[in-house]
């Protein structure tokens, strides 16, 4: 049985082992000039510090929503295609909460898990959607950390 990346395989599996895989994924979905690109910033962008934090948060959101517009389609020939594509938005999700952000701080592991699954119910289809979608997951960790 592969991994799953749920909320038992997050909680057992070593974090480096966890980090490097999604770093790799993420680096398959996303081009190295689109990264390029992402993170590349105007001078009126890094004028101050809160600019600089501004922008770099949109990159990291801006590259988790295209990493996962394009996860279907990286796994649409494979066996088990919706199966493998579930896995690999559950990873990149865990990448965009524990590494990205780190929300962990804010809000505990089995909460973003749940989020998670209720997202996979209805999975946007490409990288607009997920912004739609990683935006209102970062409004629901700021509710489950004001809780």
């Amino acid at each position: 049985m592969e991994r799953d990346y749920k909320l038992e395989c997050l909680m057992t599996m070593p974090r480096h082992e966890l980090e490097e895989f999604s770093l790799r994924v993420i680096g398959r979905m996303v081009p190295e000039d689109v990264m390029q690109e992402l993170f590349t910033f105007e001078q009126e962008e890094v004028d101050s510090e809160d600019r600089m934090k501004s922008a770099q948060f949109d990159a990291m959101l801006r590259m988790t929503a295209i990493a996962l517009g394009e996860v279907k389609l990286a796994f649409s020939e494979s066996e088990n295609a919706q199966q493998n594509s579930e896995r690999m938005t559950r990873l990149i999700l865990w990448h965009f909460y524990a590494m990205s952000f780190n929300l962990e701080e804010a809000v505990t592991l089995e909460q973003h898990c749940e989020q998670v699954e209720k997202i996979l119910e209805k999975a946007p289809t490409d990288a607009f959607g997920w912004v739609k979608v990683l935006t209102e997951l970062l409004h629901t960790y700021a509710e489950l950390s004001d809780k």
